[in-house]
């Protein structure tokens, strides 16, 4: 076959030959270039190891040397001449130490004297030890001075020759520097006992600094501590609304200031979250852990000021005393926490002390709740209806209903609902009872009084977690489908505890259902501080004063006027009132009087239940133009005062 260079002809065959062998060439230099070079640093780093031995060849030294990882780059040499006290370097100790000089002191003194003040007298008695113990192996770890003014830490490990006698003469070693390694571990140290963003001491450290202050009460009965735990108040809202940057802000701010109210000696904590741990030393007196607690109240008081907002934070506290009886200081947290809860099922932003009986209240809760998480299932659960009627009239009419639930406890009998709904707000419960609970009152309603001209409604109580729950419209619009219930003649009932928790949300919910034809309802009217300013921001309908203004009318001109002021503003703002907890006769005249446009109370029924409805519709039709207090009478439900009946589904039925 012939050559590509032939079949190519001519000059051209010519110039690519020549090309060809240039190319060769030039391959071959850069070759020979890259050997010559390996070959340099090679002799470069024979030359320096020759170096950094050559001070040594004065001192025999044993076969184990060449053992050692002190022949690495990363490693100084050294040996010591132990009776002449003289001590040699390579060349690397200049460089670890940062000497400019190429020369190295042979006195120990450049090893002593760079030895870091607090280090030296342990290391001299361990190297006294190492050397009078006929051990054949140094090691030693200190601080030693750069040039530059930092500190090393170095560790040292080396062979000792001794003689005859036994005595030492000669160590020979290498020094490493371990300062990146050790700081590296400081770090992950810190990590693990200390909040990366507070730098406040963790969980962790916590219960430690806790488990030592209970030793110490072993040895010193009269010493004793307290242990109070801080947790600020709705700080998920403040953290979902401002975001996570700020809320980051705002517990950093948290943590300086609770440093600003605590004592010298006192330590604090960040558990995790919005928790913070304070652990009081030397306490004798509750007073003087609720002291501290005033403290804290006051300094979290003043606003924060965040990126594009001031916020305002409070907290509840629980406190627990020392106790001998407690071991571990899990049970301190525990008792903390039941404190804590209790404060802020209390109100928020204060301060409770634990006691005995809180822990037997949380056995009972979480007896309960367990209960409760099979009542549905079990058919435990019962709706009982409160009448609401006119008061425009004369004569009262019937206009809805007010839906309260109850539970036919298996042990316990009738439980009232603020015996177990609390309960289920804590837990998950709330959400899944509380659609039960609209489905059930709907259909019923629709049993004992269908939809048509002046069918009454029916009013259900919603919790927050409901509220802001996502899933709200859509098992509202399922509860209507499923029953047939007209939207209009079903009410939700809130309270102004329940907005709180995310106004925005509440409102963007409340708009939505209204656009569907549910209407809103708020309950406990005028027990809040800010009320008045959610009737022009959120979509209610109608408003309930609270039984306490109603029931102190006759004996508190302060509640007279509030009542007067409620039905007043609920007027211009074209809304209906109702008056709950109506049990006397001047009540119902002096709400009349004042224009007060519904009632409900004792005074004309108890609470019903689904069959007594019926009967009490039915009995209404059938007698049109009847008393309706006669029509209670005749079928043996009028109210007339609070009582709980004889029958046990009839126990506890207040509202």
């Amino acid at each position: 076959m012939a050559s590509p260079l032939v079949l190519i002809g001519g000059a051209s065959a010519a110039a690519l030959a020549v090309a060809v062998v240039t190319w060769r060439n030039r391959a071959l230099e850069r070759q020979l270039r890259s050997t010559r070079e390996l070959l340099a640093r090679a002799e470069a780093r024979t030359q320096g190891q020759q170096s950094a031995l050559q001070l040594l060849d004065a001192m025999p030294v044993p076969d184990d040397w060449l053992s050692l990882p002190a022949r690495t780059a990363l490693d100084a040499l050294w040996v010591w001449d132990v009776p002449g006290d003289r001590i040699r370097f390579s060349a690397r100790w200049r460089e670890l130490v940062g000497l400019p000089s190429e020369e190295v002191e042979r006195s120990t003194e450049e090893w002593w004297g760079r030895v870091h003040p607090s280090d030296r007298t342990q290391l001299q008695v361990d190297i006294a030890a190492q050397l009078a113990g006929g051990q054949s192996r140094f090691a030693a770890e200190h601080r030693v001075r750069h040039e530059d003014g930092r500190w090393l830490t170095l560790q040292w490990a080396g062979l000792v020759l001794r003689d005859a006698t036994g005595a030492a003469t000669r160590v020979t070693g290498s020094v490493r520097d371990l300062t990146a390694q050790r700081a590296a571990e400081e770090r992950q140290r810190r990590e693990s006992l200390y909040d990366g963003l507070t730098s406040l001491p963790n969980r962790s450290l916590a219960i430690d600094l806790l488990r030592r202050a209970i030793r110490r009460t072993h040895r010193a009965a009269d010493r004793r501590f307290a242990v109070m735990l801080v947790d600020l108040d709705r700080f998920n809202l403040i953290n979902d609304s401002l975001g996570h940057a700020a809320g980051d802000e705002l517990l950093k701010g948290v943590a300086q200031r609770l440093a600003t109210a605590v004592r010298p000696g006192d330590v604090i904590a960040r558990l995790g979250g919005d928790e913070f741990l304070v652990l009081l030393d030397e306490i004798s007196e509750v007073a003087d852990a609720e002291s501290v607690a005033d403290r804290v109240k006051l300094v979290l008081a003043e606003p924060f000021a965040t990126i594009a907002h001031e916020v305002v934070l409070t907290a509840s506290i629980g406190i627990v005393m020392h106790d001998a009886s407690l071991e571990q200081p899990t049970d301190y947290l525990r008792d903390a926490e039941i404190a804590m809860h209790g404060a802020k099922r209390a109100g928020r932003a204060r301060h409770h002390c634990f006691t005995a009986a809180m822990r037997e209240g949380v056995r009972h809760r979480v007896s309960v709740e367990q209960d409760l998480r099979g009542a549905v299932d079990r058919d435990e659960l019962t709706v009982l209806y409160q009448p609401v009627w006119s008061a425009r009239g004369a004569t009262e009419q019937l206009v809805g209903f007010e839906a309260l639930l109850r539970w036919q406890h298996p042990r316990r009998g009738m439980l009232g609902a603020g015996e177990f709904i609390p309960i289920a707000e804590e837990s998950d419960l709330i959400v899944g009872m509380g659609a039960w609970t609209m489905h059930r009152a709907c259909r019923e309603l629709m049993e004992f009084a269908p939809n048509g001209h002046g069918a009454p409604w029916v009013s259900v109580n919603l919790a927050a977690r409901q509220l802001a729950d996502r899933g709200l419209v859509g098992v509202v619009d399922t509860v209507l489908h499923a029953t047939g219930l007209e939207p209009a003649r079903l009410k939700l009932e809130v309270t102004e505890n329940v907005i709180l928790h995310d106004e925005e949300a509440a409102r963007q919910t409340l708009e939505t259902l209204r656009a569907h034809g549910v209407r809103a309802l708020m309950d406990d009217f005028g027990t809040g501080h800010a009320s008045l300013s959610y009737l022009h921001r959120l979509p209610i309908g109608t408003i309930k004063i609270d039984r306490y203004f109603v029931g102190r009318m006759d004996v508190s001109p302060e509640c007279l006027e509030i009542v007067r002021s409620i039905i007043a503003l609920a007027r211009s703002l074209g809304m209906e009132v109702v008056a709950e907890g109506v049990e006397q006769e001047a009540q119902i005249a002096q709400l009349r009087e004042l224009g007060c446009q519904a009632v409900q109370g004792f005074l004309f029924a108890r609470p019903l239940l689904a069959e007594e409805a019926i009967a009490l519709m039915a009995a209404l039709e059938r007698s049109a133009s009847a008393n309706p207090r006669a029509v209670l009478r005749d079928l043996g439900l009028a109210g007339g005062h609070r009582l709980d009946l004889a029958s046990p589904a009839r126990a506890i039925v207040a509202a």
